[in-house]
């Protein structure tokens, strides 16, 4: 092999791994009362990012790192975490490679009392794309019920958003100057990776649980990977299962 080729392998292997470490940004947002729009204070917010690698028998993922935080009296909160890895030199080298690679991290949101999951509930985040003067607010409110989800869901694909134009549209969520509902003509937008929920800061409105059931079917799942990197969850989870239950479920 010549020194020339050499050289530009290195050099490849090199970009690649810088690639494939993720730079740390902050996610951040907001918590709210999906009725009252109130912020919601104490409520825990986990975020969980996994390695994966391509393999033979199919991906490789495993866990890699969790981080929590608790909303303050404005509901407000923010995580400094890896962004997660996007392939932006050659489309798939780093699987084909069988690099580690950092996902995308993975958010729980849990505040006893409340729903889990988005019926009822709500997510908004600031939209600004200068190229085609677009500035506003991405709403996602799917629905109460699970036939309003199933429809919301069959006209509204990952590609579609739907926009509603206003200016300075993160000091409004912030300020929680904004109604989070639908206006009667709703835009749509495409999808874009850069402008998506807590890559920006996203408000997140959380529905009360109107029964014991929907109370208990919040709980999140304790992990057994990571359960050390989240003291407060799992205070709060035990703290709920002896309200719910008598006694503490969790070790």
């Amino acid at each position: 092999m010549s020194l020339r080729a050499t050289i530009v392998i290195i050099s490849l292997l090199l970009l690649v791994s810088q690639s494939a470490c993720a730079a740390d940004r902050t996610f951040q947002g907001k918590v709210i009362d999906a009725d009252t729009l109130e912020p919601i204070e104490g409520a825990v917010v986990v975020a969980i990012w996994r390695k994966t690698r391509a393999g033979i028998a199919g991906a490789d993922t495993r866990f890699k790192d969790a981080k929590e935080t608790l909303t303050d009296k404005r509901g407000d909160w923010g995580i400094v975490g890896p962004e997660g890895y996007e392939d932006k030199i050659i489309p798939g080298l780093i699987h084909l490679m069988g690099v580690f690679v950092t996902t995308e991290p993975e958010f729980i949101i849990y505040k006893p009392g409340y729903r889990r999951g988005v019926r009822g509930g709500f997510s908004a985040y600031p939209y600004i794309d200068k190229e085609h003067n677009l500035e506003g607010i991405i709403l996602n409110r799917p629905g109460e019920t699970w036939e309003e989800i199933r429809e919301y869901s069959s006209k509204y694909s990952v590609g579609i958003l739907r926009f509603i134009p206003v200016k300075d549209p993160e000091k409004k969520l912030r300020d929680l100057d904004f109604s989070f509902q639908y206006p009667e003509n709703v835009r749509k937008v495409g999808w874009r990776r850069e402008i998506e929920a807590f890559k920006v800061y996203t408000v997140v409105g959380l529905k009360k649980a109107k029964t014991r059931e929907e109370r208990r079917t919040a709980i999140p799942s304790r992990p057994t990977d990571y359960i050390e990197k989240i003291p407060f969850l799992n205070k709060i989870l035990q703290e709920e299962d002896e309200r719910l239950y008598g006694r503490s479920k969790t070790k």
